[in-house]
């Protein structure tokens, strides 16, 4: 999806979004949410305040962290299980493997076509899923090769 019909598809959504549940339409709201979709595929609240104070637009950083929720409630961002604040825009991303190292925290992402497959087929009773996301933690081949070496130190040095 190219970046205009991207950016024009999250100003969509937050206008229908605002509009049905009754909320201000704001500047602030919409140079917030063209900031949060240049920003890369994860990012902090803090790195999006900074961003923001970079450019033209002054908004408090109460008003970022209100427009990330309203934006999570449209639709167009998702919080990530990766860190307490992590974010994404959330409109075109594919179903999508997160392998996150638990000793440098990388997290690399991955299509597992087969996995998901089998997931769109899982039933819950009393609940719809509408998206799913799922998390693999462990070590990275860097994090392993650098574990092995310290072990390999140690034995040499005994």
């Amino acid at each position: 999806m190219n970046e205009d019909k991207r950016k024009g598809l999250a100003r969509e959504a937050l206008s229908r979004y605002i509009t049905e549940h009754h909320r201000r339409c704001t500047p602030e709201r919409f140079a917030v949410l063209d900031k949060v979709l240049d920003m890369p595929s994860r990012f902090t609240i803090d790195e999006l305040t900074t961003a923001i104070e970079g450019g033209d637009f002054r908004v408090s950083k109460a008003t970022v962290y209100n427009s990330i929720d309203l934006f999570a409630r449209a639709g167009i961002v998702k919080k990530l299980h990766l860190s307490a604040d992590t974010w994404e825009v959330a409109l075109d991303n594919p179903p999508i493997v997160r392998l996150v190292c638990e000793q440098c925290g990388k997290v690399r992402e991955v299509k597992d076509s087969q996995l998901f497959r089998a997931l769109s087929f899982k039933r819950y009773t009393s609940f719809t899923a509408k998206r799913f996301e799922v998390c693999i933690s462990g070590l990275c081949s860097r994090c392993q090769n650098n574990g092995k070496r310290k072990g390999i130190k140690k034995i040499q040095n005994k």
